[in-house]
């Protein structure tokens, strides 16, 4: 009787550890985990929303013949300053649907130092008529876009260790990575989000201590405290499911551990490599919050072309042709060619499809400037096993992946999270003491399943910047815990 007992207390201690774990990590991470599903789901239905929201430049009447395409830029930069350099242009990807001409401003700093913000103009391409302008970062959507990744590189930085620089110094010449402060907190949130849903699940668990405890109903009869656990703890464990991907998909996004990843991907599963001359030019250089490059194609090289004494390059017109020749995906960018003679040569014309996109739709063209000829077609097909797998969660993270069936997963997702903050909310709120706060308080040293130390452990080695921030945890642990008795003892003299 007593060994049962002395089990019995030894489990109740656990459960008690880690809700306090579970409380705790909770009151961190739920700004975060409100701003991310906010924005998420803003992101998620963006392409309906701009329409809505920016109609007098997206959408236009349909007419007969268009303007021929190299007039509606001519059009674009006559609204645009004389330093501003022609970034991109997106031919109309509808019948209804006007033509984005992407400039970037004098001032606008490279990848991977932060985003350039693009200003984006519109022309009818019908009539040739300028429609308006907005930057990349304006409205609804674009601020949906900056906070959700807590404005990137934006803003304040550090520098941190380059893993791909220790692994290929070639192919990562910097021995740091310019890191934004902003995005560095957002990644090491996530991680202690992946710690709260873990306990999450460790609290729902069926136990025997705990036979009368429903798992998946809801004792709505009960009301108060024991209602809003039951929904709690229902909506948590379905979302938790889903969100641990969303979560591991999205740090490869990150700045820090995101392009350590990148590194290790190369290296471990490398892709296949083109035979093509190159400039010193990178994907990664043309990445937008409005124009996404695929994530496994940000390192691949900006293919060359070679001039053969030719008096000038193609027009915007001819490489719209041939696209469509191509069959790339209605909304397609033609990023222009950047020619640095005295490094590498010409630039290609450069013909990406829209995003976001599914693994078999990533796509990019590289046609000579001049002759139009393609230099190579880059797919998902020769990337690395590692990179299509992260590209994958990409994809499925973006609500892209499988139609709509993923977007309903996604928004069930982010409106889960919404409930779950909202209930763990109420619960707290329910079990207030009169006077008190509720708040969970240590009572000596908790006990913690080995199973949970081994997680820690492991995601501290995966995630350094998490690792850091689970010392600093444990090392504020350790000194309140000491500061507990000779409080308690001087209070009790």
């Amino acid at each position: 009787m007593a060994t049962i007992e002395q089990t019995a207390s030894k489990d109740t201690a656990r459960v008690r550890g880690i809700w306090r774990i579970h409380f705790w990590v909770a009151v961190f991470t739920a700004p975060a985990l409100i701003v991310l599903a906010c924005s998420g789901l803003i992101i998620l239905y963006s392409q309906p929303l701009d329409t809505l929201l920016n109609r007098d430049l997206l959408v236009v009447d349909r007419q007969g013949s268009t303007v021929p395409l190299d007039e509606q830029i001519a059009t674009a930069r006559q609204h645009v300053g004389a330093d501003y350099v022609l970034d991109a242009v997106t031919p109309p990807p509808g019948p209804e649907r006007s033509t984005r001409v992407d400039f970037l401003p004098p001032d606008a700093a490279e990848y991977p130092a932060a985003e350039g913000n693009v200003t984006q103009v519109f022309v009818d391409p019908y009539t040739g008529r300028y429609l308006g302008q907005r930057s990349e970062l304006s409205g609804l959507i674009g601020w949906a876009n900056q906070v959700h990744r807590l404005f990137g590189n934006d803003g304040p930085q550090v520098r941190l260790p380059s893993l791909g620089h220790l692994i290929d110094p070639s192919a990562h010449p910097d021995a740091t990575i310019p890191v934004g402060i902003g995005n560095l907190w957002m990644e090491i949130t996530a991680v202690w989000i992946l710690v709260l849903l873990a306990s999450g699940i460790y609290l729902w668990w069926p136990r025997a201590a705990e036979a009368a405890k429903p798992l998946l109903t809801v004792r709505w009869r009960r009301g108060g405290r024991v209602r809003w656990r039951d929904v709690h703890a229902l909506v948590g464990v379905v979302v938790a499911v889903i969100l641990i991907g969303y979560v591991l998909s999205g740090l490869t996004w990150s700045r820090f551990w995101g392009e350590n990843w990148r590194a290790v991907t190369s290296v471990v599963t490398p892709s296949l490599q083109i035979d093509a001359p190159s400039t010193p030019a990178t994907m990664g250089d043309y990445d937008r919050l409005g124009r996404r490059i695929a994530w496994a194609a940000i390192d691949d090289p900006v293919y060359a072309s070679t001039n053969n004494d030719l008096p000038q390059r193609l027009s915007f017109a001819d490489v719209d042709r041939i696209a469509k020749g191509e069959h790339m995906l209605p909304g397609y960018a033609i990023i222009a060619p950047t020619d640095s003679p005295e490094d590498g040569g010409y630039g290609s014309y450069v013909v990406v499809n829209p995003w976001p996109q599914k693994v078999s739709e990533q796509r990019t063209l590289y046609l000579n400037q001049f002759t139009g000829a393609t230099i190579a077609t880059a797919t998902a097909d020769q990337e690395g096993a590692l990179a299509r797998l992260t590209s994958f969660g990409v994809a499925v993270h973006m609500g892209n992946q499988f139609g709509v069936l993923t977007r309903i997963v996604a928004t069930v997702a982010c409106v889960g999270v919404l409930l779950s903050v909202a209930t763990g909310l109420a619960m707290w709120w329910k079990r207030r003491p009169p006077g008190g706060t509720g708040l969970p308080a240590a009572t000596g040293r908790p006990e913690i399943p080995r199973t949970a130390v081994v997680l820690l452990t492991v995601l501290g080695a995966i995630y350094p910047a998490f690792g850091v921030s689970l010392l600093v945890v444990l090392a504020l642990e350790t000194a309140i815990g000491r500061l507990r008795p000779a409080t308690s003892q001087r209070e009790s003299e």
